[in-house]
């Protein structure tokens, strides 16, 4: 094996002979990890189906599920700006009011109920706008006045 001589005829002979055992032992050897591999694919495939089971009940138990709809709306109410500052809301899913209606059903619902989220909005309106883009913000301003409800807003431009 040490040397780069080439092998006569009767050593590769020898040769040949070696290895039919270790190739059969090697050709066992990948037929049992394809057989075990195909298992542990079930098994991680089961695992994952377990643990999606889980983790979708264990959210069930999630503290957060206990606050009352109403202390929900208090906190909420503090993530705007403060009051003294002169920010007003942008219509930005990144920011509140509107990012709290996109973490699930029930914050949307107590988010789009809460007036008090809604007190200021600011328009922007780009002098390159289509019709379709100006009516889907029109539609988006008239939502942001309704949620309102009857308290006053503020609106810069």
């Amino acid at each position: 094996l040490g040397t780069n001589h080439a092998p006569s005829t009767n050593e590769l002979a020898e040769l040949k002979s070696l290895l039919i055992v270790p190739k059969h032992e090697l050709s066992r050897l990948d037929s049992e990890i394809a057989r075990l591999q195909g298992i542990m694919d079930g098994l991680s495939s089961s695992r994952a189906q377990i643990k999606q089971y889980i983790d979708a009940h264990q959210s069930l138990m999630s503290p957060v599920r206990q606050i009352p709809p109403e202390t929900l709306s208090e906190i909420f109410v503090w993530c705007l700006p403060s009051v003294d500052s002169d920010t007003y809301s942008v219509r930005s899913l990144d920011e509140a009011p509107l990012i709290l209606t996109t973490i699930c059903r029930d914050w949307r619902r107590i988010a789009i109920q809460t007036p008090l989220l809604w007190p200021s909005l600011h328009i922007y309106h780009p002098s390159n706008i289509t019709d379709a883009a100006f009516a889907r913000r029109t539609k988006g301003i008239n939502l942001w006045l309704e949620r309102t409800a009857s308290l006053p807003i503020s609106i810069s431009l």
